[in-house]
């Protein structure tokens, strides 16, 4: 009898453990990150952090707290408001010595950096008890995006296409018709990579030009069959062989100009 009464409660444990694991197992990304960060700031009586009813917690001790719990998650930075667009530097540290020192609640959004998943994500959170701690609530991913200058910060743009000579496009018509083409990429990131592409097919180089600087440069370019776009200090995306081609027929219109 304790016999069958023990292999019973055995099951149970592990129909538990089982049930336990698909719930993680199917719990988006998002939610496990608010679930995470949540767990990590519940152990702040655990770093001898003040547990004063009328203190806050800093971005300091958030920071530490998290690096010790959840060390894969990096603050990037603090905002008040939402952040909508992936850092582009790696090695930039958002937030300032002076936002160290602040609670945390004066603000509402964590620029929040996943090492294992290299991905960003902006989380929202709300002040919580006393003491005061945040209480993370939504987390939504960053998407690399194309960072194009202003139209009217552009004196003329400079396109070359593998090794001929470069076409430069200085009418304001021309120019908002390839800015326009390039503000309508909804790139799919195919990785953080930076650098002049090379072994690649059918490069194009983009570079748009004030006062004699490059204020932004391109890469468009073909790699067995796919078409991809590349930022310097930014990412690689890839992007479709009709976006490509309209770049290429602007090349082939000043070309054929007479």
């Amino acid at each position: 009898m304790k016999k069958k009464i023990l292999m019973v409660i055995t099951g149970i444990v592990l129909v538990g453990i089982v049930g336990i694991w698909l719930l993680t197992k199917n719990k988006p990304a998002e939610q496990m990150i608010v679930d995470r960060l949540n767990e990590a700031v519940s152990h702040y009586t655990d770093m001898n952090i003040n547990d004063d009813e009328a203190y806050s917690l800093k971005v300091s001790d958030t920071q530490m707290l998290i690096t010790a719990y959840m060390p894969e998650y990096t603050i990037f930075g603090v905002a008040m408001e939402e952040y909508t667009v992936r850092p582009g530097q790696m090695d930039e540290t958002l937030t300032t010595e002076k936002e160290q020192d602040l609670p945390i609640c004066n603000f509402d959004n964590v620029l929040l950096y996943d090492e294992k998943a290299d991905r960003f994500y902006n989380v929202k959170f709300k002040e919580k008890g006393n003491p005061v701690v945040p209480n993370f609530t939504e987390a939504k991913e960053l998407a690399y995006e194309l960072e194009l200058p202003d139209s009217d910060a552009v004196e003329h743009i400079s396109l070359k296409k593998n090794s001929d000579s470069p076409v430069v496009i200085s009418s304001k018509e021309d120019m908002e018709g390839i800015l326009d083409i390039l503000e309508e990429i909804k790139p799919k990131t195919k990785s953080g990579g930076i650098g002049t592409p090379v072994h690649v097919e059918n490069i194009i180089n983009a570079d748009f030009i004030c006062n004699g600087n490059v204020i932004c440069r391109l890469f468009l370019y073909e790699d067995e069959g796919k078409y991809f776009i590349e930022q310097t200090d930014n990412g690689v995306y890839t992007v479709s062989k009709e976006t490509y081609d309209l770049v290429d027929n602007e090349i082939s219109y000043i070309n054929d100009e007479p």
